[in-house]
């Protein structure tokens, strides 16, 4: 699948997130949060993982370490992302060119400055990774799959298997669940995103339950067959939302404004996807968030702060006349 890699408007059409859930993953995306994408053997991590890629601004570099080549990196690169891959060795065996999963994860970390993405958080060098997001050298964010069916067991897994102190498993900010969900009634499982999560920064306990550490920004419903928002982030009291607005000088409801207008543009590329699926592919997608950025700079720069209804329309219009120029 690494040719034609997947998008959140294609994840949308797809039915496994809604808009708002693309619309919230970007804005924690573009507000550097480190994410575990979580969830069992083909519930959809690493198309969700690829897909969140292509809400990191170009500017910014990528470097991935994986065992086996699943994300699009040559594709990527191709379109203007500055993304390097390292090629791990597995337990088993491993040619000569690829490097111990730790060396390759130490090497990353000296380069400093860069979006570190891990194919798969599993082995001894998780404890190398938590240390240097605990003391915020591991770069911009740290965006990793996991296996793991709830948060719980991702917490349990990354604390009382992988050996990470709890006190350094708050340097992870958000984990995403996905599942193979089977619908009411029918036999078929279709893969849907069902839980997006972010970790509590408040007191711990010594020994923290599960419940205590998380709080669910958007669960899934299945009897509607969507992840919807919960109290949290209607009214904005998500501490990550809270955190990135803070980081960029936003108010919370300028935030929530902002990953509004996210999801109306998503939906709006998703809704073009139906007619022509060539415009929900990853060179779209990549030049359609980088006139959102574009509008959103010169707003700033012309009004001294961001009207966003003003930039959701700038970029609907460029949008429009894209799509009847390429149609």
């Amino acid at each position: 699948h690494a040719n034609n890699p997947w998008t959140l408007p294609k994840l949308i059409n797809k039915g496994s997130i809604t808009p708002l859930a693309a619309g919230l993953l970007s804005f924690l995306i573009d507000g550097q949060s480190s994410i575990l994408v979580a969830g069992g053997v083909g519930a959809g991590k690493t198309s969700l993982l690829a897909a969140m890629l292509l809400e990191i601004p170009q500017k910014y570099r990528i470097l991935t370490i994986e065992d086996t080549p699943e994300l699009p990196i040559e594709t990527l690169q191709k379109f203007g992302w500055k993304i390097q891959g390292m090629h791990t060795k597995s337990a088993v065996g491993g040619s000569e060119a690829e490097i111990a999963p730790e060396m390759a994860l130490r090497a990353a970390l000296r380069m400093g400055n860069s979006t570190l993405v891990l194919g798969e958080v599993r082995g001894p060098e998780v404890k190398v990774l938590y240390e240097a997001m605990q003391v915020g050298t591991a770069g911009n964010s740290v965006i990793g799959t996991i296996h793991g069916a709830s948060t719980r067991a991702v917490f349990e897994r990354i604390v009382n298997s992988l050996g990470v102190p709890v006190a350094s498993f708050r340097a992870t900010e958000a984990v995403v669940v996905c599942q193979n969900v089977r619908l009411s009634g029918t036999m078929s499982k279709k893969k849907r995103v069902v839980q997006i999560a972010e970790v509590t920064g408040g007191e711990w306990k010594e020994k923290p339950d599960a419940v205590d550490i998380f709080n669910d920004i958007m669960v899934f419903d299945p009897a509607s067959d969507q992840i919807l928002a919960t109290d949290l982030l209607d009214k904005g009291q998500s501490e990550l939302v809270n955190k990135i607005a803070g980081k960029w000088g936003l108010s919370i409801d300028e935030a929530l404004l902002n990953i509004k207008m996210r999801a109306m543009i998503k939906q709006t590329i998703a809704n073009a996807g139906k007619e022509n699926p060539e415009f929900l592919e990853a060179d779209v997608v990549g030049r359609a968030n980088n006139m959102f950025w574009y509008y959103q700079e010169e707003e700033r720069d012309e009004k001294g702060k961001v009207d966003f209804q003003a930039v959701y329309q700038r970029w609907v219009n460029w949008y429009s006349a894209f799509v009847e120029k390429n149609k």
